[in-house]
């Protein structure tokens, strides 16, 4: 089992992007999902279901998701990788919000749930990526439905499982809040 919180197991994530990037996220990927990246998100509701792409040379699922961060909520593009075990929220993203990361990890909301959102590795491939990975989905109830044919893509969310919403499940390394 591959510890989520253990940062040597970065080379292990395939995470497979092939030149998408900030530019792509604010330009091509924000036309199509008819959402404009790092904008202000103003409905203070919880999504139950967001509508997604497929993009890129190796048909990444994109989708947009509202993040809260010091009492902001902007709309932030994701990557979904189930193969990633953690959410990564790329640099760029904490400069909108005025923020810095330190050498916490920072929980922040994502369509109003909490979540740990380990900063975008700089060494790695993807740094201006912003990526949804499976503790997300499986703390959230996600169910996504992906038709490649027509391009459909669905998420539908539930919510946190009760030992989450109790906070049972602790993880081991200093949080930084920032909701």
């Amino acid at each position: 089992m591959i510890n989520v919180f253990d940062d040597s197991s970065l080379e292990r994530f395939d995470i497979q992007l092939n030149g998408i990037g900030s530019k792509e996220l604010h330009g091509e990927i924000s036309k199509r999902l008819n959402i404009e990246y790092l904008s202000d998100y103003l409905n203070t509701k919880e999504l139950k279901e967001v509508n997604g792409i497929i993009f890129g040379y190796n048909f990444g699922i994109f989708v947009s998701l509202p993040v809260k961060i010091k009492h902001q909520v902007k709309n932030v593009h994701f990557l979904i990788d189930t193969g990633s075990p953690r959410t990564y929220v790329c640099e760029e993203v904490y400069d909108s919000f005025k923020t810095t990361v330190n050498s916490t990890v920072p929980r922040v909301l994502i369509n109003n749930k909490p979540i740990f959102a380990h900063l975008s590795p700089n060494d790695s491939h993807f740094t201006d990526i912003n990526v949804l990975g499976a503790e997300y989905l499986k703390l959230t109830g996600a169910r996504l439905f992906a038709n490649y044919e027509d391009e459909d893509i669905s998420v539908l969310f539930e919510s946190f499982n009760e030992d989450i919403q109790n906070n049972k499940i602790k993880p081991n390394f200093q949080i930084q809040e920032n909701f």
